[in-house]
């Protein structure tokens, strides 16, 4: 096979993220002599970097969050009775594991809605 028809069939089977990276893992193989192993398994990693990244886009849209926030993003000094640590718990996402719920209360303007978009991305 042909590079070109290698790249239409990886296109075809639907493997954009090796097609997309192909030519550079296969110059870095040849200069470091990988063996074929190590380079095939970095091109399933970047398959695999690809699809996550589209479904955490794909998720990302649906959710229609207007913004990406972060919780590194959030100004601690803007309100600090905000209670830092139980956030940075949120986030962790432990709650769902539990199967339990989050409950963020406050009065207007104190940031929760910075908190619980953060969290929701």
């Amino acid at each position: 096979m042909t590079m070109n028809e290698i790249e239409r069939a990886l296109r075809e089977l639907r493997l954009s993220g090796i097609a997309d990276t192909l030519s550079t893992r296969l110059m870095q193989a040849q200069s470091a002599q990988q063996p074929f192993l190590e380079t095939f398994a970095a091109m399933l990693q970047d398959e695999l970097d690809r699809r996550r990244s589209r479904l955490t886009e794909r998720r990302f849209k649906h959710s229609k969050l207007d913004e990406r926030p972060t919780l590194a993003d959030f100004d601690w000094r803007f309100n600090p009775k905000l209670p830092r640590a139980a956030c940075f718990e949120l986030h962790t996402l432990k709650f769902i594991a539990d199967g339990a719920n989050a409950l963020i209360i406050g009065k207007p303007g104190t940031g929760k809605s910075h908190v619980a978009k953060a969290v929701a991305y």
